[in-house]
């Protein structure tokens, strides 16, 4: 005997076909996603630096050029966590958001040097970019952490403005420069001496959430906190 929600998920199956989050293939409608791309999703470990985000090998911490304080990264940048992140864009579902806040909580809680967060911003989306897709993956990922957390979000915090070209097609030092002029300031009070995670889908270079950590900086935050889905590192 099925419930209400398992009866809802049966029919809707019927018209749209349930689909893995993680590889787009159609599965069962009982399930949430493939067992085999939950078994090779590229979880990160103890080898990346919670400081910087990088390798240990490759720690950038003593640079000092990161606005950020802290980093966690859920997952590499490839396998079922490139599926999960492209997927997520093309369509807005709670598993993979789930997922990524799962394990990044589990990080933050076992993190002694973590001081106590108290919101979380999204990378913003441009309006027009916004209006297309209906809704911002990185807000999508900023409400499963901050429930896991149980902290607010902060939609209005930051604003980004209209881009020729998308970050991810620009060198480094493009993504550097175009980040800074893209990103600025919304609601300040929300963010006024408060301790802040910044949360985006991916990290490349880093140049976007060091951008949107310094511009919260600037606007009276007492630290941020870089956490992302997957990084390229």
């Amino acid at each position: 005997m099925y419930n209400a929600k398992q009866l809802k998920a049966f029919v809707l199956d019927l018209f749209f076909p349930n689909r893995c989050p993680l590889c787009g293939n159609v599965i069962n409608w009982k399930l949430e996603y493939c067992g085999r791309c939950y078994d090779e999703l590229p979880y990160t470990g103890d080898e990346l630096c919670r400081g910087c985000g990088n390798d240990i090998s490759r720690c950038s911490c003593h640079e000092n050029e990161r606005s950020f304080s802290r980093c966690y990264a859920a997952f590499y940048y490839q396998g079922s966590a490139k599926g999960g992140v492209v997927y997520l864009k093309r369509t807005k579902n709670d598993v993979f958001p789930r997922l990524f806040a799962e394990k990044t909580a589990a990080d933050i809680n076992s993190d002694a040097l973590f001081p106590k967060a108290d919101c979380i911003v999204p990378v913003p989306m441009s309006k027009l970019k916004l209006r297309r897709r209906g809704y911002n993956q990185a807000e999508v990922l900023a409400d499963a952490l901050a429930e896991k957390l149980d902290i607010p979000v902060y939609r209005n915090a930051l604003i980004k403005g209209e881009s020729v070209v998308a970050q991810h097609k620009l060198s480094a030092n493009r993504r550097k420069s175009n980040a800074a002029r893209l990103y600025s300031a919304g609601n300040t009070s929300e963010i006024k001496d408060k301790t802040v995670i910044i949360v985006d889908d991916v990290m490349t270079t880093g140049s976007t959430i060091n951008s949107c950590a310094e511009i919260l900086l600037e606007m009276g935050a007492n630290s941020v906190i870089a956490a992302v889905a997957a990084t390229t590192v």
